[in-house]
């Protein structure tokens, strides 16, 4: 539940993250998923968008009189940035923006990063879902107040680095299509006559994306929505971008012929990294995938496969098959790197979609967790350990925290997880009035199933690829169940000792026996009740399970960054992963107007944690 403020008086540390398990929040939030699902289903909105697909051509520069060799942008190089999962918490999303906005990132060691011509946003720009206030407040304001201080523009008032003009592009996710991404296409695809965001150029007009690098680097962003695959539309555009003929579009409003020449390197970049799942997941017989249609088109060409959606920082390098980042540490809560979603190896394969109807003989490209099957077709990924941000070991002890995390979270009354304590009260009470009815611990135990089941039922959806699907299932119930008893356990206690209390309070008279007896099956309720739901948490994801519900109770500030690359003037591909370990947590007004708030309590420090070349 958001309270909406706005302007400068509201720094970062008043706007408080989301509270995943308020009611009120998982109320809306369902609602709009089912909302957006029945709507999608009768209309594809990618439909919608105007064809030919536009091309972000950067890949001839401007001509600049003097480069700044002080700011590290040597001549030819072309810089840009990738950021994802941004506007959730206040503190955490703009530390980021600060950090990659600012003119030039500067190491301890001297190492200077100058900051990227080029900002992609992966998506997932505001929480718990899209909407035109969401965006304004956990998002746009953020981004716009970090800002550097005395920008400058050209005559078309986009604003300028290095001499070059800002550039923006995004893709959408899935919480980016709640409102069939109606508030992102009023921020990156309708042409406007107003001021852009960051005073950006935006020249996009589909939901996926499209931009043309220097020395032959593509960067191709697919847009999903709230299926698993590409639309047809977008994939003909790719597919004619990839193929000989080429794609016929204009740039700067001249017509020209776009294609992917064979020696060219592309970034494919995911709305989620499709590589957590099984590597044949949702390809019937007969049936493949258009984006695996896709890879089969560019083969070799491709030379990283890039997505956020998970709040960590991984990556997997393979002989053959490029490189696996995800990357999703913009602002939103952290998510953990010891589950089952991310330890399993990742293989890729290329098979023949033969039983097709009608037939053919296109080759596609799986990617995804290796499940022990064909393994004379699969070739693996080895994931880099070390790159792993949050670290193992970090993550592993901060999943402990969810024994007490549904307690706290929020910053007014009204907001906070603890009103998911409130919720687990009211069952106690409802399962302690069901306990007079016939059967009443049945009733009560179905009542708890309802909560705990579904929850469980998770995990099944996270165990190793190479498992039976039996054993998935008897994992989802077995812990669902073991959860269920252990509620239906402290309740019957409770009544224990609600009984032994309303003996002391016999001479109360009968309303204040009443009075006990509901107060203290409500606080007990809250506590003990809230207790068994965070152990829960606790154990499964300590065990590399329910990696999203357990991590979204924690509400992580910390552990955030973003990805700076640099095309070199060899064509080199480098790689850059800037991680901020403990943003601030109080901020002040800053003595310029731009950036507008500066950190009160503790340093905006940042560090390289990872870095890689892809040599074209």
């Amino acid at each position: 539940m958001t309270d909406f403020r706005f302007g400068r008086n509201v720094k970062p540390n008043d706007r408080a993250a989301v509270c995943w398990y308020h009611p009120w929040v998982l109320l809306l939030a369902a609602r709009d998923v089912l909302s957006s699902l029945n709507q999608f289903r009768n209309r594809d909105e990618r439909e919608s968008f105007p064809l030919p697909l536009t091309v972000i051509d950067r890949s001839q520069r401007q001509p600049v009189a003097v480069v700044d060799a002080g700011q590290g942008a040597a001549a030819g190089d072309f810089w840009f940035d990738f950021i994802a999962d941004t506007g959730d918490g206040g503190n955490a999303t703009y530390a980021v923006a600060r950090t990659a906005l600012a003119d030039q990132w500067v190491g301890d060691d001297g190492q200077v990063l100058p900051r990227g011509e080029l900002l992609v946003l992966g998506g997932d720009l505001a929480y718990p879902s899209a909407s035109a206030l969401e965006y304004r407040y956990r998002f746009t304001e953020l981004f716009e107040a970090a800002l550097p201080d005395e920008p400058s523009y050209n005559e078309a008032g986009t604003a300028l680095v290095r001499g070059q003009p800002f550039t923006l592009a995004a893709l959408p996710q899935n919480h980016d299509w709640m409102d069939s991404a109606s508030t992102f296409g009023r921020y990156f695809l309708r042409s406007k006559q107003s001021r852009s965001l960051l005073a950006a150029e935006i020249p996009q007009r589909q939901s996926y994306v499209c931009a043309r690098l220097p020395h032959g680097w593509w960067l191709l962003g697919l847009d999903f929505a709230m299926t698993d695959d590409i639309d047809r539309d977008q994939f003909e555009q790719f597919k004619n971008l990839a193929s000989a003929q080429g794609l016929q579009t204009e740039v700067n409003g001249q017509p020209v012929t776009q294609r992917i020449l064979p020696d060219d390197r592309v970034i494919l970049l995911y709305p989620a990294p499709i590589w957590t799942t099984p590597v044949a997941a949702g390809v019937y017989p007969g049936g493949a995938k258009r984006y695996q249609l896709l890879e089969g088109l560019l083969q070799s060409r491709i030379a990283l496969r890039l997505a956020g959606d998970l709040h960590h920082y991984m990556r997997w390098t393979s002989e053959h098959d490029g490189q696996l980042v995800t990357c999703g540490t913009g602002g939103a809560f952290s998510h953990p790197t010891h589950t089952r979603l991310t330890t399993p190896p990742i293989v890729a394969r290329n098979v023949t979609n033969a039983s097709a109807i009608p037939a053919s003989s296109a080759r596609i490209v799986q990617v995804g967790l290796n499940d022990g099957r064909a393994p004379e077709q699969s070739r693996p990924f080895n994931k880099v350990n070390g790159s792993e941000y949050p670290s193992v070991s970090q993550s592993r002890k901060l999943a402990l925290g969810n024994v007490t995390a549904l307690f706290g979270g929020g910053g007014g009354f009204w907001q906070g997880n603890r009103w998911f304590a409130g919720v687990l009260a009211g069952l106690y009470l409802v399962s302690a009035g069901l306990h007079q009815l016939p059967f009443g611990l049945l009733w009560s135990a179905l009542l708890f199933a309802a909560l705990c089941l579904p929850l469980g039922w998770e995990s099944r959806l996270e165990v190793s690829p190479q498992w039976q699907a039996w054993h998935g299932t008897a994992l989802a119930m077995g812990t669902g169940l073991a959860h269920v008893l252990c509620h239906v356990a402290a309740l019957a206690g409770m009544g224990w000792g609600v009984q032994a209390l309303l003996v002391w309070a016999a001479p109360v008279g009968e309303l204040g026996r009443v009075l006990v007896w509901l107060v203290g099956l409500l606080a007990g309720g809250a506590v003990l009740g809230t207790l068994i739901f965070g152990c829960y948490l606790a154990l499964m994801s300590r065990l590399g399970f329910l990696t999203t519900n357990g991590f979204s109770a924690l509400a992580l500030q910390d552990f955030k960054g973003f990805l700076r690359f640099q095309i070199s003037a060899e064509g080199a591909l480098h790689g850059y992963f800037v991680a901020i370990d403990q943003v601030p947590r109080v901020w002040g007004m800053n003595d310029k107007p731009q950036p507008v708030w500066a950190p009160a309590d503790r340093p905006l420090a940042s560090r390289v944690h990872d870095q890689f070349v892809i040599r074209k």
